[in-house]
């Protein structure tokens, strides 16, 4: 079985960096200097990735939550009140949707934001990287939206079209946060053709619930899970990497966990993005993952 690794999302700043955006909050710092301190720490982040061959998106160093930037960007679109994000002691500014009109600002260039760091949305390097943008399931269900679903997954997919134009990649993360109920859809049918969609869901999955083949899917860990995982995508994936706790894990067992399952590819992950753990811990588990892949 060939094992491959995969780090998404936004990760942990360093103490640095932290400080570096709490001046800037403060107007003590100019947009383009913290611009240029966070380019500088993805670039670190990158290449330590690409040195332990490990699959990964952005760190997302800029963006306030897995929305905000988005919402920003997207006419008919506003951040909305605080709101807890899941059952966590962090939270997000729920975004309100009025409608999905046009992206104002182009996403591959320095642009100053209101309420969230500069853009660029990502600073793309390596053969390894991935966009990382959140699924339509899950962002419809944790806005405000007035449209209906079908609606808002249709005009949303068409903007990450155009955004991953300007960044001219075909590997895209959608990441959903939230478990698909048994009724649920989320219809990638078109995207799928023309992009390389790894799809990382959460809780149980039916066949039902995604239209289209992306080329992961990536869940959680049961058999039935891996199951369908492996029959309606090309590659599954496990998440065994725990994205809260600061429990280290050993990278024998993870191996072997993953070698239960008669696969000829698997991806493993994390259970959520590592922004909820200390920095030195999050890094020590990219040390960890980087033991396990082929």
């Amino acid at each position: 079985m060939k094992i491959n690794t995969l780090v998404y999302g936004i990760y942990p700043k360093t103490n640095e960096l932290r400080l570096s955006i709490s001046r800037w909050e403060k107007g003590l710092l100019p947009d383009a200097a913290l611009n240029d301190r966070i380019d500088d720490e993805k670039h670190e982040f990158y290449d330590r990735l690409n040195n332990n061959e490990i699959l990964y998106t952005d760190p997302l160093f800029n963006w306030y939550d897995i929305f905000r930037p988005l919402v920003l960007i997207t006419d008919g679109m506003q951040p909305g009140p605080l709101t807890r994000y899941k059952e966590t002691n962090t939270f997000y500014r729920m975004p309100e949707v009025s409608e999905i009109g046009g992206i104002k600002y182009s996403p591959d260039k320095f642009t100053p934001l209101n309420e969230n760091p500069p853009l660029p949305l990502y600073a793309e390097y390596g053969k390894d990287f991935n966009a990382f943008l959140p699924s339509p399931y899950t962002f419809f269900k944790m806005s405000r939206v007035e449209m209906a679903y079908n609606d808002f997954e249709k005009q949303l997919l068409n903007n990450y079209v155009q955004i991953l134009k300007k960044f001219r990649t075909r590997n895209v993360i959608l990441f959903d946060s939230l478990p698909y109920e048994k009724n649920s859809v989320l219809n990638l049918e078109d995207f799928v053709k023309e992009y390389n969609v790894r799809l990382i869901t959460a809780g149980n999955i039916y066949k039902e619930n995604i239209r289209g083949r992306p080329k992961s899917i990536i869940c959680d860990n049961n058999e039935n899970n891996v199951k369908i995982a492996s029959e309606i995508s090309d590659e599954p994936g496990i998440k065994l990497i725990d994205g809260y706790n600061t429990k280290l894990e050993k990278p024998e067992d993870i191996r072997n966990e993953a070698l239960k399952y008669d696969l000829d590819s698997i991806i493993i992950t994390h259970t959520e993005y590592f922004d909820f753990l200390p920095r030195m811990i999050a890094d020590k588990k990219i040390e960890i993952m980087s033991k396990i892949g082929d």
